[in-house]
């Protein structure tokens, strides 16, 4: 089995996903970003399975003499250009440092590509989209060497002039997004959202996957659809500083469940003495309340190796489908055997989906013949996952141009906020299912409840889907 050490494991599991002043020439009252209440009502579903018939949203947009005229509408738009800047993990870092496997290949090269790709097909309603900086930041911060996050957005946001940043800040150092949407007043496609994020951001800053309030508001829907729920004795442990667990709390005290222990675990992620020291105190309390379901919010590999350790017979939920991507040296397959998850398309799913096919892996292998691309299916661990750069860039700039393009030619923050908000349907590369909403600016709906199963996908097990895809777009 593949192993690496605890210090390790929470950068792998989140980059695994993949995943500065702003003024207009006319001042407009800054505009701050709220999310929507968490609400009880049952997230509603279709079980419809994705086809190559929905709609697609595609860069190539006629332009017209009939329009207004462009003009410089806003920092980093002119009438025939709008300027932005990527960041980008810096894989070679992490890979001479042991911290990860392989690459993403030519990173900047991706980038170019699908930009090129735009821009041939008469760019965002006439303008030229231009990459005013390409920069690598560490996931881990300016340990070991690495680049900070917050030099980097200096770096694209405040020393050009520049409308939006795309790729924002995986990993550890994903409170660093905020730099680019709060002080620096800047648009920002990806990083990781949060509502304490959202809250500190000035500029729009969309997400093309879903922030973790949101994933745990559908997995508890999900589990009470399919009746997993109902009357069941829960004891709900989790990280007090993190979102989804205020929302499990909040939620299941409003559920038809008996939650019988709702407790912190209050110990640093990866200190693995302190970790099995509180859990000596936390397994009596599970006992003691008769708790059929133990649900993991944070810390999660250190409760599914001391719930196996002390063999209780309880059924195991955990939200998070990435704590199963890579368990460290301490948790084995066969302790998390059984665990019930929250899960999207596989990356397979992803790769494979026609429009990906059309609009991402088809333009790219055609302007670098000369790369060998191999899908996840075919990937060899070790070599360069030039698909991860493929699916992830292509999907990301997807949603920039989709949304600036909806915005119309008076490009400004206000006009690109209104265009995401009105967008209550549509489909991605890869991603069958999307919507935004006011208060809503995380993208995907496209989620399944999935088991882990430690027989599944060789040594390291695998998640195994328990139902279809579902349309879960509120």
């Amino acid at each position: 089995m593949k192993t690496v050490t605890s210090t390790a494991v929470f950068l792998l599991s989140l980059i695994s996903l993949l995943g500065c002043s702003g003024e207009s020439e006319e001042e407009v009252p800054a505009r701050v970003m709220t999310t929507a209440a968490v609400v009880t009502t049952t997230v509603p579903v279709t079980t419809t399975t994705p086809t190559t018939t929905a709609a697609v949203v595609t860069t190539t947009v006629p332009v017209t003499t009939t329009t207004a005229p462009r003009t410089a509408s806003w920092r980093g738009v002119t009438s025939d250009e709008i300027h932005i800047g990527v960041s980008m993990v810096d894989f070679p870092f992490l890979v001479k440092n042991n911290l990860y496997p392989q690459g993403w290949g030519n990173q900047q090269l991706v980038w170019e590509t699908f930009i090129e790709a735009v821009n041939s097909n008469g760019g965002i309603l006439g303008r030229e989209v231009v990459v005013d900086a390409y920069r690598f930041y560490s996931p881990i911060g300016a340990l070991l060497g690495g680049v900070a996050p917050e030099a980097v957005c200096l770096e694209l946001a405040a020393d050009n002039e520049i409308f939006a940043v795309i790729g924002g800040f995986l990993g550890p150092v994903e409170d660093a997004n905020t730099c680019i949407t709060g002080p620096q007043k800047t648009v920002l496609i990806g990083g990781r959202q949060t509502a304490e994020r959202l809250s500190l951001s000035e500029a729009p800053w969309l997400e093309a996957g879903t922030m973790k309030e949101r994933k745990m508001e559908v997995f508890l829907s999900l589990l009470e659809q399919e009746g997993y729920l109902k009357g069941k004795k829960i004891a709900l442990i989790g990280n007090l500083d993190d979102g989804p667990y205020k929302t499990a709390s909040v939620l299941l005290n409003q559920m038809d469940v008996s939650l019988v222990l709702d407790v912190e675990l209050g110990v640093p992620v990866g200190d693995i003495e302190a970790e099995d020291g509180r859990w000596d105190v936390l397994i009596e309390n599970i006992l003691t309340t008769n708790a059929e379901i133990v649900m993991l919010v944070g810390g999660e590999r250190s409760g599914i190796r001391n719930i196996a350790y002390h063999d209780i017979d309880v059924d195991l939920y955990v939200m998070n489908s990435e704590t199963f991507r890579t368990l460290s040296e301490n948790v084995t397959p066969e302790m998390a055997h059984g665990a019930i998850t929250l899960s999207g398309l596989t990356e397979a799913e992803m790769w494979e989906d026609p429009i990906n096919q059309e609009e991402c892996v088809e333009p790219f292998t055609q302007s670098n013949p000369g790369f060998k691309i191999s899908g996840p299916n075919e990937f060899v661990e070790g070599e360069e996952a030039w698909y991860q750069a493929i699916m992830n860039y292509c999907l990301w700039l997807k949603l920039f141009v989709t949304v600036a393009e909806e915005a119309g030619h008076e490009l400004t923050h206000d006009s690109f906020w209104a265009a995401a908000e009105s967008m209550t349907d549509f489909r991605l590369p890869g991603q069958p299912y999307n919507s935004f909403a006011p208060g809503k600016y995380d993208a995907s709906d496209a989620f399944r409840l999935s088991v882990f199963d430690a027989t599944e996908g060789g040594d390291d097990g695998a998640v195994v889907p328990l139902t279809p895809i579902l349309d879960v777009t509120p």
